[in-house]
């Protein structure tokens, strides 16, 4: 095999060389994409390096994740680990789950004249050149997410690239041309596996500054033509969001049929706390695929497994939860309401006329480990692993300079704060854990703040052997006692005043301006005064997990010595 690709290697050199020659062309004067200065590049004199049919992965159903933050992340000193405490390679992870393609954004020119990144995963070109070759190191394809931006592109915001902010729509329209080009050329020249290209991100009726439909589409068509001249196989999406807003959604669909813009996938957001039903999602998408003979897909998802995602500091970044406002969630807040959700999201495109299949968003943004905020927020400002820096308050206004960082997706992963994998990973190929997993942990040890509060006692009791009884009726009678005396402690804690029960016990989950909080009995609560200082008995249980019988340590990181029993993670007592 290593022979044969030589010869086209030096095929192909013979043939470019000649077809330079026979032009008059220095060689000297070639130049390939130029990374930094894309814009200076002359696209027109790039030579096309073969028709790559052998990178470009067609794929019938796509069972997808957006993990464009990862390099950022790791660079944040962030690890991943299997369900037996081994350090992984994520990309590899996936595919062994059954994760089939890989979806990645790219921005223009995401960061400062100086050279400083405005974070969110600096998904500039050469990030997105990474992120293809460790995918394709593992087999999987690219889902080329192009924003047209350099920084976030949603329905709030569309802001033009720097670099084209003098330009009128004719150079626009061509410049997307150019870029959709030369960077889809770059990626398959280093390497990537090329599946599927989106144009434009969540633009609705709103795209590279422009919000004229009429020029919207013309952009979008030039960047189509862009991917049809690079290789015909490859599948063009177009993205849109608010699928509850049934008529926009359908309106885009006759504008687009209407201005003839080639594309195949009509995709959407859709996140079932904020866009509606399922039932609805299916008959609009469905009117689509009838209607215009288009494929369809949700090209982001995602859902909480825990309420709140705390660090080992008792810090959270997340910003779903019960508690925002404009949320209805339709699952369970939890690893296996997550699980129901990921299924839901398959089963719905299966069952709706030419659905090809959904895309998790951002599932491994979890945040660094650090001894406090202030130094994570320092890991952030360096690494870019955030949703901003400071530095993007420059481009975006969104980006206000104080209050920047935060992972802001870290309740949704299907890794703990620990990087630890949840058993949801297994949904997103498709699949269900393995029934003896240590990954069966996380419906009882990861959610500390819902119902999960409750299985754990349950789950210990029913399955610990004769040397945990004892401990197993302590975790009862706790059980009792909450039930019992919480309407009783109300005049004791801080959080009685703003409409919480007091804690029985004293472990802290979570600490603001108004006290330390614990979780009891399905509900926040105070902890007492008298309980203020109290301390951790074990590795992780200020992070929800349970503290281990034995003194049997099974795996160490930065956090501490960690056990299993009874199928999930404990924490070694400090007396041991």
């Amino acid at each position: 095999m290593k022979k044969f690709l030589l010869i086209i290697f030096i095929l192909n050199t013979i043939v470019i060389n000649t077809l330079v020659s026979s032009n008059s062309i220095n060689l000297n004067d070639i130049e390939w994409l130029d990374v930094e200065h894309w814009n200076q590049t002359d696209f027109d004199r790039l030579q096309k390096r073969g028709n790559y049919d052998g990178q470009i992965k067609k794929i019938n159903f796509y069972k997808g994740v957006d993990i464009s933050s990862i390099i950022s992340l790791e660079n944040s000193g962030i690890r991943f680990y299997d369900t037996n405490g081994q350090q992984i390679d994520i990309f590899k992870m996936f595919a062994s789950v059954g994760v089939n393609c890989i979806r990645v954004r790219i921005w223009n020119n995401p960061k400062s004249a100086n050279g400083k990144t405005y974070g969110g995963g600096n998904n500039d070109l050469e990030v997105a050149r990474e992120i293809g070759s460790r995918a394709a190191s593992a087999g999987l394809p690219l889902f080329v997410d192009f924003h047209y931006s350099d920084f976030w592109a949603d329905p709030g915001k569309q802001t033009i690239p720097k670099d084209w902010k003098n330009f009128n729509l004719d150079k626009r329209v061509s410049e997307i041309y150019r870029f959709t080009k030369g960077c889809l050329e770059w990626l398959l020249q280093n390497g990537s596996l090329i599946s599927m290209v989106q144009i434009g991100n969540e633009t609705t009726c709103f795209m590279c500054g422009d919000k004229n439909m009429t020029n919207v589409m013309k952009m979008m068509s030039n960047g189509a033509k862009a991917v049809r001249e690079i290789n015909r196989d490859i599948l063009i999406a177009l993205h849109f969001t608010n699928p509850n807003k049934s008529d926009n959604m359908l309106w885009y669909a006759s504008q687009l049929a209407s201005a003839r813009v080639d594309y195949d996938v009509y995709s959407t957001s859709y996140y079932p706390y904020w866009h509606g039903t399922t039932d609805n999602l299916k008959w609009v998408l469905g009117e689509i695929a009838n209607k215009y003979g288009k494929k369809v897909m949700i090209a982001e998802y995602s859902y909480p497994y825990t309420e709140v995602a705390y660090t080992s500091d008792n810090c959270h970044y997340g910003v779903v939860d019960s508690k925002a406002s404009g949320t209805v969630f339709r699952y369970p807040i939890s690893v296996d309401g997550q699980i129901q959700c990921i299924r839901d999201m398959y089963s719905v495109m299966r069952n709706t006329k030419n659905g090809i299949g959904a895309f998790y968003w951002e599932p491994a943004w979890i945040a660094p480990k650090a001894r406090n905020d202030m130094e994570r927020r320092q890991i952030w400002e360096q690494y870019g692993s955030s949703w901003a820096t400071k530095t993007a308050a420059e481009y975006d206004s969104n980006a206000d300079r104080n209050l920047t960082g935060g992972t802001s997706w870290d309740n949704q992963a299907v890794f703990d704060q620990n990087g630890k994998v949840l058993k949801s990973i297994w949904a997103l190929g498709d699949g269900t854990a393995p029934s003896n997993s240590v990954a069966d942990n996380n419906n009882n040890n990861h959610n500390n703040n819902n119902n999960s509060n409750n299985n754990n006692n349950n789950n210990n009791n029913n399955n610990n052997n004769n040397n945990n009884n004892n401990n197993n009726n302590n975790n009862n009678n706790n059980n009792n006692n909450n039930n019992n005396n919480n309407n009783n402690n109300n005049n004791s804690c801080f959080s009685v005043n703003l409409g919480y029960p007091c804690c029985n016990g004293n472990t802290v989950y979570y600490t603001d301006d108004d006290g330390k909080w614990g979780y009891e009995n399905d509900n926040w609560c105070g902890i007492k005064e008298t309980d203020k200082n109290a301390v951790v008995e074990c590795t992780g249980r200020n992070q929800g997990y349970q503290c281990c019988n034995s003194c049997d340590v099974y795996y160490t990181d930065n956090d501490g010595r960690w056990g299993v029993e009874n199928n999930a993670w404990c924490g070694i007592k400090n007396t041991c």
